[in-house]
């Protein structure tokens, strides 16, 4: 037993957790995780609640596996056997739902989280507020891509907490995604007043596109590129505001920067291997946009030019030498 265990065996038996806990998130936050946990063990055994949960979280956000998927929940469950109206807990265990696939579950649990707060259990406050719990569960409905349910859901908290950033943010995106994109603008406008992000460009710019507006799309979209290093993990909305930026320039008679755009996409998506199916009709969309607007002939793949692939006639060329030679090979004896 290390002495950071003896150390927390101690205040565990003089009754102090707290200073147990302390000492347990310490040594996680030197990345001694074999210590964490065992002192964790050590106050679940002494009925220490909030150890229960602590357990779960390391579950659910930092450890590699996340428990072999389990995220936690079985600590989570174990805590809601004993405090069933912990609001805490409760969106906890949405979040595992949810990591695990199982958003119906994930929804139900928000729920429960918003109707108990009315009446939580007094051994804990709700580290959020009630009006982040329905906040959360949007969020959870937008990750989910149920963007009905979401709007209507932002419906309910514009009616009972009035508007925030947030709010603007999401109301926009999920007015624009259910195909209401001149009252979208309203909202995404309000948003990027307050703050740029790249949701919010990324949404106006579908807005613009769907309303045929391809000029300001377009300058919507760019907006998008100086934050895409930081999304790249994201790559359905990486490959979004690419293409359509595409798209516009083909709208808008400018085939240089169309190809300039297509090809940005196709390479991007090219690093990723297997697409899913709907990026990966964006591939072929790309793809044979790009085609199109070469046979034209107006416009030159400058970046196929710097590459160094050979022409179809040298091509043609060299694989008959090659033939040629590998018969004079065989003719000469060598197998």
């Amino acid at each position: 037993m290390s002495e950071s265990v003896e150390t927390a065996k101690k205040y565990i038996e003089d009754g102090n957790y707290e200073e147990a806990l302390k000492l347990a998130r310490k040594r996680h936050g030197k990345d001694d995780v074999e210590d964490y946990l065992a002192i964790l063990d050590l106050l679940i055994d002494a009925d220490y609640m909030i150890a229960i949960e602590e357990k779960g979280m390391y579950y659910q956000y930092y450890d590699e596996t996340h428990d072999n998927g389990d995220y936690g929940d079985k600590y989570f469950d174990e805590y809601l056997e004993k405090q069933p109206r912990s609001v805490n807990v409760l969106c906890d265990k949405a979040m595992s739902q949810f990591n695990k696939g199982n958003v119906d579950e994930a929804i139900e649990y928000m729920d429960k989280a918003y109707d108990r707060y009315k009446s939580y259990s007094p051994i804990e406050k709700p580290r959020i507020s009630k009006k982040e719990v329905l906040m959360g569960k949007i969020e959870l409905l937008i990750k989910s891509k149920r963007y009905d349910e979401a709007l209507k859901s932002l419906d309910i908290y514009e009616k009972n907490y009035g508007m925030s950033e947030k709010f603007d943010l999401y109301k926009g995106q999920m007015l624009q995604k259910t195909g209401k994109n001149e009252e979208a603008l309203k909202y995404l406008d309000k948003s990027l007043q307050n703050e740029d992000t790249i949701i919010g460009f990324n949404a106006k710019g579908d807005a613009l596109y769907e309303l045929k507006r391809y000029k300001e799309a377009l300058r919507s979209y760019e907006n998008c590129l100086q934050y895409e290093s930081k999304v790249g993990d994201d790559l359905e909305l990486v490959t979004n505001f690419n293409y359509k930026a595409a798209f516009c320039c083909v709208n808008l008679g400018d085939d240089a920067d169309a190809i300039k755009y297509l090809n940005k996409t196709i390479n991007m998506l090219n690093e990723h291997g297997r697409l899913p199916k709907n990026i990966e009709a964006i591939y072929q969309k790309c793809s044979f946009e790009k085609e199109r607007i070469l046979k034209k002939g107006e416009v030159k793949d400058e970046e196929f030019k710097k590459t160094r692939f050979f022409s179809a006639r040298t091509s043609i060329i060299l694989l008959i030498i090659i033939l040629i030679l590998y018969a004079i090979l065989r003719y000469l004896g060598y197998r």
